[in-house]
């Protein structure tokens, strides 16, 4: 044989030599493809490459330690769960590969908002059982420093409602994995949060659950049925966990109280998250739940929602209901759906939103409080972005009201309220100190009927404040305010009273005062402790104005602060959607741990997992040089073989691209599927073959 011609020889050899291992292997893959669809049957296809485990929940209670769930659930029987294990490669299951489940972790699930977890169980990535099962995970971590949770059976959130959560999700997975066979098969764009876990306020009956509404002297009183609140949300498909921290009878702008005690803030636990949704604040700040009920009847969304990093949405009207929530995208879902505080007319936002007039003002309703700093920042920094965007800001010398007359108006809505006249009843001088010193002395009050001892002559119709608000609302569409005067107020009363300890002890004494003036500006005087934190939210609920208060400030000791749009009656849908412009360009400034910006601030990529949750991976700053291909000499019978400085560089390349791809998997855990593997050796595998044929031509040729 000619020297000349060993390549003809040779590169057909090679090529035949790396052609027979792959059609081998893909052969076997076939051969076991074959037989792992024979063996499995329809009737176990369930149980194929999983592992039937109990789910650690708060079930086992002689298993339970001070860090597991059972702290604050009781110990529920519950249906065990099944586990797919992860393994070297995709189990086959009726001629289809299934892929190793990854699993859904607590820092995913804090991530989420309750329309993307909805999503995830409709797509079957994720049960609702195991939602409920990293809730109460959640809660077991972080309720012991919060206090957010109501957890008022020996230390634990009562048995019974634990049961009724996981028998609600249990069947909420059937349904799911019934599809159209189930017996009531889903609509979920009538149940758009269906499997989501969620809280109650602790004013709202909840089966089971506390009906004290945070009086201590009802203390022990149950609730033997689902109020409005928790029936509207068991029907847009929510999985009911329990309820959440309040003040007594809702009435402070913090969360506390002489039965529960204070709501801590995720931000800073020696604050309040403010009230009085306060406990359902810090269990969406924290990740317990992705959206918790509120109730507004003078501030109580929109200031713990401000104090908190939330969004808060006041609907139209006086008193109203309506959840926080971290996304937009959940605030319209729900107001699209429920039937509560959800006006029978909406006024439609303009397809171009600048087109709004937008009025701003660094005054407040009562003339002599000065705004903080941070207020003042908060507002002018939005204005500035506003501006910047294109819209029409004017500035407001005064605030359309005049604050202290609307605190005498808003007062004489609160005397003789029927919850603080049944608060009081069988009240004694012993026991009286039990109770809020506001709720003892408005109860034991009244401005009508025979024993009406307090003057309200001068007080002003409350449609007096409405029509002043309505004629502001001629000249602009929006008004921008900040949401509180000052950031989240202290726990200990001794640094930030909530009431001053004078007045205080006068409330509790307030029947000694025969004088019917003193009586109601006393009763009027003790607001304003909290009034003076909160200047603003009130008015609206005074004028009945819908109003949204948007996370989008932090000030220098890394605290939340939120400014506030208010709107003509039925605006709903226009605060929404200045609340989407806002979301859409990255103003709101959120606890990281429960949603992160998806933005990188340094260059890095954005990737997305199988749940949809977006995470960074670093890129290189530089494109290295990529080494020569080595050149095969087959003549000399040699061959060059690349610098050590080259092969370092590929090494370099190699390794860059192997840290890409583990970051893009975010460290999940997956497996390809051998058929995968046997393709692209395949591919390999034709290539060679090709360069064979060509040898073979080119030596006929020749020949």
């Amino acid at each position: 044989m000619k020297k000349n011609n060993i390549k003809y020889v040779l590169i057909p050899a090679f090529a035949a030599a790396a052609l027979f291992p792959v059609l081998a292997n893909d052969n076997q893959a076939k051969a076991n493809e074959d037989k792992a669809t024979t063996t499995s049957t329809v009737s176990n296809t369930e149980n194929t490459n999983e592992k039937t485990t109990n789910v650690p929940t708060t079930n086992n209670v002689a298993k339970t330690t001070p860090t597991t769930p059972a702290n604050i659930a009781n110990s529920v029987k519950q249906t065990p769960t099944t586990n797919t294990e992860s393994t070297n490669s995709a189990s086959i299951v009726d001629n289809e590969i299934v892929k190793p489940k990854v699993p859904f972790t607590v820092t995913e699930y804090k991530q989420k908002s309750a329309l993307e977890l909805a999503q995830l169980i409709r797509e079957k990535k994720v049960t609702s059982t195991e939602l409920v099962d990293l809730a109460y995970k959640v809660i077991a971590e972080e309720n012991p420093k919060l206090n957010a949770v109501l957890t008022t059976e020996n230390g634990k959130i009562p048995h019974a409602i634990v049961e009724e959560a996981y028998r609600t999700a249990k069947e909420i997975d059937d349904r799911v994995k019934a599809g159209n066979l189930a017996a009531k098969p889903i609509d979920w764009k009538e149940q758009p949060f269906l499997g989501v876990p969620t809280l109650i306020k602790g004013l709202d009956e909840l089966k089971n659950g506390d009906y004290t509404k945070g009086v201590y002297l009802n203390k022990g009183k149950i609730a033997d049925k689902n109020g409005p609140v928790a029936a509207e949300f068991a029907k847009l498909g929510f999985v009911i966990l329990g309820q959440t921290n309040t003040p007594e009878l809702g009435t402070r702008n913090i969360t506390d109280s002489k039965l529960f005690g204070p709501a801590s803030n995720p931000w800073d636990p020696s604050r309040n998250t403010g009230g009085s949704s306060g406990g359902s604040a810090g269990a969406v700040a924290s990740g317990m739940v992705p959206i918790a009920s509120g109730s507004d009847a003078g501030g109580s969304i929109r200031i713990p929602s401000s104090w908190t990093g939330l969004i808060g949405l006041k609907p139209t009207g006086h008193v109203v209901k309506f959840p926080l929530v971290k996304t937009i995208e959940d605030a319209k879902a729900f107001f699209e759906k429920t039937e509560l505080s959800k006006p029978k007319t909406l006024i439609e936002p303009p397809k171009d939103l600048k087109k709004l007039k937008i009025a701003y003002t660094l005054k407040t309703p009562l003339k002599d409080l000065e705004l903080s700093d941070v207020a003042k920042k908060a507002i002018l920094q939005t204005v500035d972005f506003l501006r910047k965007e294109g819209f029409t800001v004017e500035e407001v010398k005064e605030f359309p009201i005049d604050g202290y007359e609307g605190i005498n108006t808003y007062t004489v809505g609160a005397i003789g309220e029927e919850g603080y006249v049944a608060a009081v009843k069988g009240v004694t001088e012993e026991n009286k100190r039990q109770l809020d010193p506001a709720t003892y002395a408005l109860g034991t009050s009244s401005y009508m009927g025979p024993n009406a001892n307090t003057d309200i002559s001068s007080v002003k119709p409350l449609s007096t404040f409405i029509n002043q608000m309505n004629e502001f609302y001629k000249k602009y569409d929006l008004f921008l305010v900040p949401t509180n005067a000052v950031t989240a107020p202290s726990n200990d009363k001794k640094v930030d009273p909530y009431v001053d300890p004078e007045v205080e002890e006068q409330l509790y004494n307030i029947n000694k005062i025969t004088d019917p003036k003193e009586r109601f500006k006393l009763l009027t005087k003790q607001w304003l402790p909290m009034t003076r934190r909160s200047p603003y939210t009130w008015v609206f609920n005074l004028s009945g104005n819908p109003a949204i208060s948007l996370p989008t400030y932090l000030s220098d000791k890394n605290l939340p602060f939120g400014v506030m749009f208010a709107a003509k009656d039925n605006s709903e849908k226009v605060l929404l959607e200045i609340g989407q412009y806002f979301q859409d360009r990255h103003q709101f400034k959120m606890n990281p741990a429960i949603r992160s910006t998806n933005v990188s601030e340094n260059g890095n990529k954005i990737g997305v997992n199988e749940y949809g949750t977006k995470y960074e991976y670093a890129v290189p700053t530089y494109a290295p040089s990529v080494a020569e291909l080595p050149t095969l000499n087959i003549n000399n019978e040699t061959a060059t073989t690349p610098s050590e400085s080259e092969n370092s560089q590929t090494t370099s390349v190699k390794e860059e691209k192997k840290v890409v791809n583990t970051n893009r998997l975010n460290s999940i855990s997956k497996t390809l599927p051998n058929t995968g593997e046997s393709t692209n050796n395949f591919l390999s595998a034709i290539g060679l073959s090709f360069l064979a044929l060509i040898g073979l031509l080119k030596r006929k040729k020749n020949n």
